[in-house]
């Protein structure tokens, strides 16, 4: 190595030290700049979409060392602000920058001090949609295995939910259909959770996931055979009825079987409403218990005939 190209490494290197030194020192210091701040937006309403492309930006003066105020200065610091509570609509939607003084200082109290932030006020641009309630609506095909039966209708929880998106579509919305393909009962209780936010992906859904509900029973069968009444026969006619006992079949819980007696159907005929001397009438079984999911009966109608 010839002693000319040692001098010209020894400068050089000395040339980059003092350069190091000289950076550090300088940008050690405590200065004040104004720096271009990002804002986040967040709790955004459903009703309400930031337009697409565009970002906001804040004019904050902000003190720290050199190094960090040359590091926003290249990636601006960014600050999370709820929508809702910064910005109101009078006929478009604005922000006041000054409403935030005490959030940005929070925010970028880690290596910044906050001083002077721009009052001008800024709009916000976004597409606003309608919002409506909706039923929801099953269209979910339920089988109940073994001897379940179900004790409620399958329902929703909750029942309706919130929805925003294409104006025109939301207007014509009624209810949300529904689907979860098949469900095989074999257990009292099932509860499905649905995100229906993968079945509607072009509106907004709140809330996104609700649960289904069904709720059965192991049931038995029985049956008596309940007599036929009639009543308001003021007139003290013979009356007979072919037959006097009809054969009502019903569904219970198998827990609730013992509890349950033919005083609990009734079959009632006025008399009153016997017209001729023979009359077809068609059978009705009331229950008189809650226990009882189901009846079915035969004959399906009953031969009245009046002695008078």
């Amino acid at each position: 190595m010839s002693l000319e190209y040692r001098k010209w490494l020894t400068f050089s290197t000395f040339v980059f030290i003092a350069g190091l030194l000289w950076f550090f020192f300088k940008y050690k210091e405590v200065y004040t700049q104004h720096v271009a701040v990002d804002i986040l937006w967040v709790n955004v309403p459903d009703n309400v979409q930031l337009k697409d492309g565009l970002s906001y930006q804040l004019d904050v003066e902000l003190t720290g060392n050199g190094f960090n105020l040359l590091k926003a200065s290249y990636v601006a610091p960014q600050v999370e602000l709820d929508f809702q509570k910064y910005v109101y609509k009078d006929n478009r939607y604005y922000f006041n920058p000054t409403s935030i003084l005490g959030s940005l200082k929070n925010q970028l109290s880690y290596g910044y001090k906050v001083g002077y932030v721009s009052e001008e006020l800024m709009t916000i641009e976004v597409d606003e949609f309608i919002a409506k309630k909706v039923k929801l609506q099953s269209v979910i095909k339920v089988t109940y295995q073994d001897n379940y039966l179900p004790i409620t209708d399958p329902y929703f929880v909750p029942d309706s939910v919130v929805v925003t998106g294409n104006d025109s579509f939301i207007e014509r919305l009624g209810s949300l259909k529904v689907n979860l393909g098949d469900l095989e009962i074999q257990d009292t209780l099932l509860i499905e959770q649905i995100d229906l936010s993968n079945q509607f992906p072009d509106i907004k859904i709140e809330p996104s996931t609700v649960d289904y509900i069904v709720k059965s029973a192991v049931m038995t069968e029985g049956s008596f055979m309940v007599p036929v009444n009639v009543v308001n026969n003021k007139e003290g006619f013979t009356v007979k009825v072919i037959p006097s006992e009809i054969e009502v079949v019903f569904n219970c819980r198998l827990q609730d079987y013992n509890e349950i007696s033919e005083t609990d159907f009734s079959t009632v005929i006025d008399y009153e409403s016997l017209k001729e001397d023979y009359n077809l009438i068609s059978t009705d079984v009331k229950v008189l218990n809650d226990k009882i999911s189901s009846i079915r009966y035969t004959p399906q109608q009953i031969q009245i005939l009046l002695m008078r």
